[in-house]
């Protein structure tokens, strides 16, 4: 009995020799997906609102936007046609007791005008959504070519020092990976600047002598900027043939060049996208009768005041419809260029989207795979070296590595 008590009481001393230095050593180092959970836990807690209070303030902010986004000159002109003529016809015809203005069909509203503006904002719609699609294979396939050239390794079996840490290469790859960063900042910064100009396919851009050289002026900006990107990409195929003679197998070179295929195809999207709209005669016709035909229509509003014995209401009827057309052409041209997202309501943000989001998910990629770099510096020459004895017809200078 006694030795059985004696060795529970060892056993009861050893675990405690065990626990004693966890609870007094240092801290464990804190859990970032913990981090994000707390984070994620006091977003939900902090804005979960009562759902009376979300309809109070998601219909104020409706009204607000409709205000000041919904609202142009158009809107005015018309409403202010809609409601003179109404009153007009309203005392023109107080002593007419055969006046009916009830009889005025609304099938020329709906097929001549609402029909085709609603077929134009879907149609612009489908374009930001289309914009949005390149924008994703863009950024996803820069990243990845980005690891491609900063970690990818080709060691040989049973030659640990082969691949990129073979004793026989004099190349910088961090240098070298600098470099190709570098240029993906700068393909960035031309994509950016290449949405960002001004649009040039307006009527305006079509038949005023001024709007056509405006456009020719902005097309010529927009070629330049195009074909340095274009440059840009051919730089990356240039740099992926240094790879190959480094010992970058075939197969994976074929996946670096087809990654180099799909960022050419999202730039050349994005740009007919920027380049091409809905149909311009689609867009004048349903911007004039959006204007001029809810004032044709103040016979039935002049109507509706007398057989309610109330003018206001006419008037207010006729307002509303005037800015339900205008408001409805307003969607589209709101959409009609996608990128403008910073000026607009639902388009897309370059300066977002090709700013901080996707560079800083690059120069984090930098920093978990190059941890003792210096801070990168935008858009700095980086150059590399390493000996060409037996690398010839190499141009270093077009690659910007020399």
């Amino acid at each position: 009995m006694t030795s059985t008590t004696s060795s529970r009481a060892e056993d009861k001393d050893k675990q405690q020799e065990v626990v004693l230095p966890s609870q007094h050593g240092p801290a464990p180092a804190p859990d970032p997906d913990r981090a994000f959970s707390d984070d994620c836990e006091a977003l939900q807690k902090k804005y979960h609102h009562n759902v009376i209070w979300l309809g109070i303030i998601n219909f104020l902010s409706g009204l607000l936007i409709f205000v000041f986004h919904l609202i142009n000159i158009e809107a005015l002109v018309s409403m202010g046609l809609s409601a003179g003529l109404t009153v007009y016809v309203y005392n023109a015809t107080e002593s007419d007791a055969a006046f009916d203005g009830g009889v005025m069909s609304w099938t020329l509203l709906t097929f001549a005008v609402v029909t085709p503006l609603s077929a134009s904002i879907g149609m612009a719609f489908n374009r930001r959504e289309l914009a949005l699609k390149y924008f994703k294979t863009f950024q996803s396939t820069l990243v990845q070519l980005y690891l491609a050239h900063a970690t990818w390794d080709w060691p040989k079996r049973r030659e640990p020092e082969s691949g990129r840490m073979s004793s026989s290469s004099a190349v910088d790859w961090e240098k070298y990976a600098d470099s190709i960063l570098d240029d993906m900042l700068s393909l960035i910064d031309e994509l950016r600047m290449y949405l960002l100009l001004p649009t040039s396919t307006r009527a305006r851009h079509r038949v005023l002598p001024n709007g056509m050289k405006e456009a020719r002026e902005i097309e010529e900006v927009s070629s330049r900027i195009h074909t340095s990107m274009i440059a840009r990409m051919g730089k990356f195929s240039k740099q992926c043939e240094f790879l190959k003679l480094q010992g970058l197998p075939g197969n994976e070179a074929s996946r670096i060049r087809q990654w180099e295929q799909f960022i050419i195809d999202a730039i050349e999207g994005l740009r007919l996208v920027k380049s091409y709209r809905t149909p311009q005669a689609l867009r004048s016709y349903s911007r004039i009768l959006s204007v001029i035909v809810p004032p044709f229509f103040c016979p039935y509003y002049a109507d509706l005041a007398r057989s309610t014995g109330s003018l206001g209401l006419g008037i207010f009827y006729a307002i509303l419809t005037a800015l339900a057309l205008t408001g409805l052409f307003e969607c589209i041209t709101q959409l009609e260029d996608p990128f403008f997202g910073h000026a607009s309501l639902d388009g897309v943000n370059v300066e977002k989207e090709l700013g901080p989001s996707v560079r800083d998910n690059l120069l984090a990629l930098r920093r978990q795979n190059f941890p003792d770099a210096p801070p990168f510096q935008a858009q700095a020459k980086h150059a590399f070296s390493y000996s060409m004895a037996n690398e010839p017809g190499i141009d270093l200078v077009g690659l910007g590595m020399k």
